[in-house]
């Protein structure tokens, strides 16, 4: 009976009736229904993925035994894993494939079947449904289309929805501004970075009446939200939580409380390891609607913590809080995943400059600044700013395009050698945007090893 409700709410579930169950479905059913699907998946890739094959055979787990997640013990998926093997997870045949930026600069590739492609649309246009996206709605869809995967999602979940569309993909937010008014668009989809240069626009030329504005891929600063609603009156700042990895978005934002994020307890089950005395721990998930490349409690370094008593707003699907950081060093900021080895390439172009160096992300207001420090005996500093930028824009010249787009501020920030290493270990990226304005104020609100 499980196996067939469960097949009903995933495989053949149009958008209507995603929004509904997620409304509507009891808790206990829910929990149920989650844990089948887990036992299907453990057992579906467990015999038919190379990795998993393996990796349960070395740790003498059959998947056929296997119940709950604590049955898997101290096994994870890990990042890792998925760069250096992708092709050993693939269970079935693939149809189409997108990529997301590793910690090491080794780009993790993730594959997606045609139906199941086709489903996770119907999923994303349910939960369009329950931030008060639907037909009715005209969209400007800028997110990044590349090789990377909000874009299309967003787009499929459109389709499938019965929503009129504009894909933009990432242009200048400029472009989308002068054409709100064309196309009657009402909802806009981007990074909140590139949103934050769309709304500086029209607070300078006249905002469009808009209904909602969804975000996603990185998280929004607090005080930029009641900012963009002011500006946009009456439209309402709704984000999403999703990765190359999850797909559709395992978190979403259906009630008015935007301090975390409800999660789709139908398609994932979500766990938080590791935890602090408050609670907050990694998380991790498994897959539990995906037949090409289903992943088994894979471990996503975001720190996060279930909401203590659920949301306020009674939905009885699980609640988290706002992503507090990430536990590796891979930064989602400046409209991008950006990770050590990218400076590190950057600053070796530049002659005159020590090993010693560090990045810095800090928020000025909304603003987005990105500071970096380097070492160098040279005096010319000007130059070395310009050679540093020159090196960026050779490498990484989508980087350097959201420079130039406005989503956020670089600045070059030149020590004496020995200045920037304080302590015995430097770390390279550190993130002060979750602090708030203010942070960079030298002393005890920074955290070990920041440049004052």
């Amino acid at each position: 009976m499980l196996g067939w409700i469960a097949d009903v709410t995933g495989r053949y579930a149009s958008p209507d009736s995603v929004a509904y169950l997620y409304r509507n479905l009891p808790e206990g059913l829910g929990k149920a229904i989650a844990l089948d699907r887990f036992r299907r998946t453990v057992r579906w890739a467990g015999t038919r993925s190379e990795f998993y094959k393996r990796a349960f055979r070395e740790r003498g787990i059959d998947p056929h035994r296997v119940r709950t997640p604590a049955d898997l013990g101290d096994f994870y998926t890990t990042p890792d894993d998925l760069s250096a093997r992708p092709e050993e997870f693939i269970c079935d045949r693939p149809a189409i494939v997108f990529e997301s930026s590793g910690t090491s600069g080794k780009n993790k590739r993730v594959f997606y079947g045609r139906e199941e492609w086709e489903q996770i649309g119907r999923t994303v246009a349910g939960g369009f449904r329950l931030m008060g996206i639907g037909p009715e709605d005209r969209v400007a869809n800028a997110f990044d289309f590349s090789i990377w995967i909000p874009g299309m999602l967003c787009h499929y979940g459109l389709m499938a929805g019965g929503t009129f569309c504009q894909a933009f993909g990432k242009v200048d937010p400029s472009e989308v501004y002068h054409r709100l008014r064309d196309h009657r668009l009402n909802v806009v989809m981007g990074e909140p970075t590139w949103l934050i240069r769309l709304t500086e626009i029209a607070e300078r030329e006249g905002p469009v009446p808009l209904k909602v504005i969804m975000g996603g891929a990185e998280e929004m600063p607090v005080d930029a939200i009641a900012w963009m609603e002011r500006v946009w009156s009456p439209a309402k700042v709704k984000m999403c939580y999703a990765s190359v990895e999850m797909a559709m978005s395992i978190g979403f934002q259906p009630c008015p409380n935007q301090s975390g994020y409800h999660v789709d307890h139908q398609d994932f089950l979500p766990e938080i390891i590791e935890q602090d005395s408050e609670g907050y721990g990694e998380m991790v998930f498994t897959t539990l609607s995906r037949k090409v490349m289903p992943l088994i409690r894979y471990r996503t370094r975001d720190v996060t913590r279930m909401t203590p008593g659920g949301c306020a707003c009674g939905l009885a699907a699980p609640h988290i809080s706002r992503i507090r950081g990430r536990r590796d060093e891979l930064v989602v900021a400046s409209g991008g995943n950006l990770y050590p080895l990218m400076f590190e390439r950057i600053i070796r172009a530049v002659a005159g400059v020590t090993y010693d160096w560090q990045v810095v992300f800090r928020l000025e207001g909304i603003r987005e600044v990105m500071e970096l420090h380097v070492e160098t005996a040279r005096t010319d500093l000007k130059l070395v700013d310009a050679e540093l930028r020159a090196a960026a824009s050779e490498q990484y010249p989508d980087l350097m395009k959201n420079l130039a787009l406005g989503i956020f501020d670089m600045r070059v920030m030149c020590h004496a050698p020995g200045e920037v290493r304080a302590k015995r270990k430097l770390k390279r990226l550190v993130d002060l945007r979750h602090l708030g304005d203010g942070a960079v104020r030298q002393g005890a609100s920074e955290p070990e090893g920041a440049v004052p």
